[in-house]
C-alpha cells in the first residue's frame, strides 16, 4: 500500500488544524486572563513563588497578550485561515457565476421541492404568464429555449454564500491589526507629581524609560468623595506641551482617556508625595504647655520632650463625623501609637493615656497620578475588521439564498409546468414555494 505524502498546503487549509489552533489559544487565554498582566517580578514571587514566578518571566507570561509565542500562534492561525480561504473559496465563485439554469432530469432528481402541472391552454400564453409571475416575484428572470421547452431561471441572494468568507476576511484583518499592536505598540506607565512635567513613560520589561514626542504635566489633580468619605472620582488636569508651547489642555477621569499622537493615556492610580498639617499639642497636668506643630510623614519632635510625632493618613469623613488626621505618637519609653484628630471635635481626648492631647488645625497634602499609557497602531485595523464582520454575519444569517426553475412545453393537449426550488434553509423555504405552487396553480391564460 502506497503511503500518502505529506501536503503541507493541505496541512495549512486543514479545519482541523484551525480547530486545534483556536483550542490553544483559548486555553492560553485563560492564563493571560487568571495572571495579573504587567506586575513586577517581586509582586509574582509573592502571589506564585519564585518557581512559578521564574515560568511566567520565562514564558512572558507577565503580558502573554504581547509575547512572541502568542504573536506565532495568532499569526500561525491567520496563515491557516487565509490558506482555508484560498482553498474553498474558487469553487464558491464558480458556482455563483455559474449556478446550473436548466431543469434537466438529473437536476430535477436531486432537488426535494418539486411539482409538476397540466394546464389547458397553449405554451407560448403560459411562457410569458410563468415568466411575469416569477419576474413579479423574484426580478429578472433567466429564459432559455432547448429543444422546444422553455427553461426558466431565477434567483435570489446569489452572495449570501460569500457571508463566511467575508467572516473570515474580518478575522484575518483582526488578527493582522492585533499582531500589528502587539509588535509596534507597547504598554507603560507614569507617575507625575502635581505641578511636573515628563516626556517618557515605562514599559514593562525594560530597564530604561521610553522618550515620547512631547511632554505631559499635571497641572492639577483633586478628589470628590462621597458623603460617607469614600473617593467617588480622582481627575487630573493635564497640558500637552511641544517647542515649548502648550498644544493642548484636557483632563483625565476613569474611563475618559486621553488621546494624543498614538498615545492614550488613562487614569488608572493616584497617590500621596506629601502630606502637611498643623496641629496644637497641649500637655496635661498643672502646668499645661501649648506647641503649634507643622508636620508631614517624617517625625516631629515636641519641643522640650524626646517624644515624637507625624501624620500618617487623612480622612475627609472619618467615621461619618467630618475631616481627621491620623497621628502615630512616640512617646518616651512607649510604643507608638496611631490615633485619630476630628476637626469637628475639638474638646475630644482620643489618647487619654498619653501625656498630649491634639487639636485639628490644617491639613494639606501633595499627590501624583498615575497614568496608564497605551500605544496601538493596529486599532484602526482591528476597527475596519469589525466593521466587516458584522458585515459578513448580516449576509451569513440574514441573506438567505432562494433559486427557482421552470420548465414550461406542450405535452399531447395540455401545457406541462414544472416548478422546482432550493435553498440551504429548505425549512424556512417549504412554507414559500407552497405559496408559490399554489399562485401557479390559480393562474390563467
Amino acid at each position: 500500500m502506497t503511503k500518502k505524502k505529506f501536503d503541507f498546503f493541505d496541512f495549512l487549509a486543514s479545519i482541523k488544524l484551525a480547530v486545534i489552533l483556536l483550542i490553544i489559544l483559548a486555553i492560553t487565554s485563560i492564563f493571560g486572563t487568571v495572571i495579573p498582566q504587567n506586575e513586577s517580578f517581586d509582586r509574582y514571587v509573592h502571589m506564585y513563588g519564585e518557581i512559578w514566578a521564574r515560568i511566567i518571566a520565562t514564558f512572558e507570561l507577565y503580558d502573554m497578550y504581547h509575547s512572541w509565542w502568542f504573536i506565532f500562534l495568532l499569526a500561525f492561525f491567520t496563515l491557516n485561515l487565509i490558506v482555508c480561504s484560498v482553498k474553498r473559496l474558487p469553487p464558491v465563485i464558480n458556482q455563483i457565476k455559474s449556478p446550473n439554469k436548466i431543469l434537466d432530469e438529473n437536476l430535477e432528481k436531486s432537488l426535494t421541492l418539486v411539482d409538476t402541472l397540466k394546464k389547458k391552454g397553449d405554451p407560448d400564453s403560459w411562457i410569458k404568464t410563468i415568466k411575469d409571475y416569477l419576474s413579479k416575484k423574484f426580478g429578472t428572470v433567466e429564459e432559455q429555449e432547448i429543444d422546444g421547452k422553455t427553461y426558466f431561471y431565477v434567483e435570489k441572494g446569489r452572495y449570501s454564500r460569500l457571508g463566511v468568507y467575508i467572516t473570515h476576511l474580518s478575522i484575518i484583518i483582526i488578527m493582522i491589526g492585533g499582531m500589528i499592536g502587539a509588535i509596534w505598540g507597547f504598554r507603560g506607565f507614569v507617575q507625575i507629581p502635581e505641578g511636573e512635567a515628563v516626556n517618557y513613560v515605562f514599559i514593562r520589561g525594560k530597564n530604561q524609560p521610553h522618550n515620547i514626542d512631547f511632554i505631559i504635566k499635571c497641572d492639577d489633580f483633586s478628589l470628590s468623595y462621597y458623603p460617607m468619605g469614600m473617593v467617588k472620582e480622582y481627575r487630573s488636569d493635564v497640558s500637552i506641551i511641544e517647542n515649548g508651547k502648550v498644544v493642548k489642555k484636557d483632563y483625565l477621569i476613569v474611563n475618559k482617556p486621553l488621546t494624543y499622537k498614538g498615545l492614550t493615556f488613562y487614569q488608572s492610580s493616584y497617590g500621596v508625595i506629601d502630606r502637611l498639617g498643623k496641629v496644637v499639642a497641649f500637655t496635661k497636668g498643672g502646668n499645661s504647655k501649648i506647641y503649634e506643630l507643622s508636620l508631614s510623614e517624617k517625625f516631629t519632635n515636641i519641643p522640650g520632650s524626646n517624644d515624637y510625632v507625624r501624620i500618617i493618613d487623612y480622612y475627609p469623613n472619618l467615621d461619618n463625623v467630618g475631616p481627621a488626621i491620623i497621628l502615630q505618637v512616640a512617646e518616651e519609653g512607649k510604643m507608638p501609637v496611631n490615633l485619630p484628630v476630628y476637626k469637628n471635635l475639638p474638646d475630644k481626648d482620643m489618647y487619654p493615656e498619653g501625656k498630649y492631647f491634639f487639636k485639628f488645625g490644617d491639613y494639606s497634602e501633595t499627590h501624583y497620578t498615575g497614568l496608564q499609557v497605551t500605544k496601538d497602531p493596529g486599532v484602526w485595523v482591528v476597527w475596519i475588521g469589525c466593521i466587516l464582520m458584522m458585515i459578513g454575519l448580516y449576509v451569513s444569517f440574514f441573506v438567505n439564498r432562494k433559486r427557482v426553475w421552470a420548465r414550461v412545453y406542450f405535452e399531447g393537449d395540455r401545457t406541462s409546468i414544472t416548478i422546482a426550488g432550493h435553498s440551504p434553509r429548505t425549512r424556512l423555504f417549504e412554507e414559500e414555494f407552497a405559496k408559490i405552487l399554489e399562485d401557479i396553480k390559480e393562474l390563467k391564460v
